[in-house]
């Protein structure tokens, strides 16, 4: 119980830690070039998981290049698109429009996979995508790129998690395991692909690239807080990893929502956020929405657990990341951060 209480301490300081520093890095650095913080973060996270499974705390496995390119790719695509939509927008948008992604992830399932969802499912992301409206047409600080980037952040968050738990499924892999060996292509990549940080619409006085930022911004404390920020993306994975391992989908399902209302709250006491009472209606309902999806897949779960027939225990793996393990959980730490 003590363990289970710390993880998810960890975890929930760490993810909202993250959404913080990386806000700082955008507002009070001036970095304000998603793709190569994406970059850095994946190089470190790289360096950081394979000093982790040296000394036992997962085994490494060799996997098929071409599926880790298309893993690095839909991790690129998202992962960029998140934080571009966190430079652009305020962090209660950003958490919130994070949302979203549940019903983009069901929209593609449903035309990719034909699959079918219950009634009850489909009143609760109903109830989120009018939460998300009232906050966002009540936010006079979104702008028409804000919300465009914030739509393609959604449905690349979908694209990944789908891609993530078939992988993981077909590969019979755990999160760290892919993790550890995708990073290096996904760093590569985006190292070429940075160039398009400067399409991105700059506020006035910033830097258009990186190269202007190194010759005119650069200080020691940005550089520090750039690192720091790849560093707590590390520990969001381990953490993340801690936490499934040690709780149930219930005590996950209950921590995703602290670490929502905690984000939301330090966007207004950090970030000088603005909540009139219309949009923290919307973020409400939008969180009311959330609750009721969360408890109708915890009850889906435990009707399908039920209905399976027992394995013994020492045939089942204890990686939270395995495939007998709910790919959803196992691949939080895949995710953007």
């Amino acid at each position: 119980m003590i363990g289970a209480i710390l993880y998810s301490v960890f975890n929930i300081l760490s993810v909202v830690c993250i959404v913080v520093v990386n806000k700082m890095v955008f507002q009070t650095a001036g970095f304000h070039f998603p793709t190569l913080l994406v970059c850095i973060h994946c190089a470190v996270t790289h360096i950081g998981l394979r000093i982790a499974s040296s000394f036992g705390a997962f085994e490494r496995k060799i996997f098929p290049q071409c599926s880790l390119v298309v893993l690095a790719v839909s991790f690129i695509g998202y992962n960029v698109a998140s934080l571009a939509n966190l430079s652009l927008n305020t962090v209660g948008f950003y958490q919130i429009s994070k949302i979203m992604s549940t019903p983009a992830t069901m929209l593609l399932e449903s035309v990719w996979l034909r699959k079918k969802f219950p009634t009850e499912m489909l009143y609760a992301v109903g109830l989120m995508c009018i939460g998300v409206g009232l906050a966002t047409v009540t936010d006079l600080q979104l702008t028409f790129a804000g919300g465009l980037v914030a739509t393609i952040a959604a449905f690349g968050a979908a694209q990944s998690y789908i891609f993530i738990g078939k992988t993981q499924r077909d590969l019979k892999a755990s999160s760290n395991q892919l993790l550890v060996a995708y990073t290096p292509y996904c760093a590569g990549l985006l190292l070429l692909l940075s160039p398009l940080d400067t399409f991105l619409p700059a506020k006035e006085g910033e830097a258009p690239n990186a190269m202007v930022w190194a010759r005119t911004e650069l200080e020691t404390w940005k550089v520090a807080l750039i690192i720091f920020s790849g560093c707590i993306g590390l520990l969001v994975s381990l953490s993340t990893f801690l936490l499934i391992k040690a709780t149930s989908a219930l005590t996950y399902n209950i921590v995703g929502h602290a670490k929502t209302i905690c984000i939301l709250l330090s966007g207004v006491l950090m970030f000088g956020d603005e909540v009139s009472e219309k949009k923290l209606l919307g973020i409400l309902v939008a969180l009311g929405g959330m609750v009721w999806y969360g408890q109708i897949k915890l009850r889906l779960r435990k009707e399908g657990e039920s209905s399976k027939p027992k394995k013994s225990s020492s045939l089942k793996s204890l990686d939270p990341g395995s495939p007998t393990s709910d790919p959803e959980l196992a691949g939080d730490n895949l995710k953007s951060r």
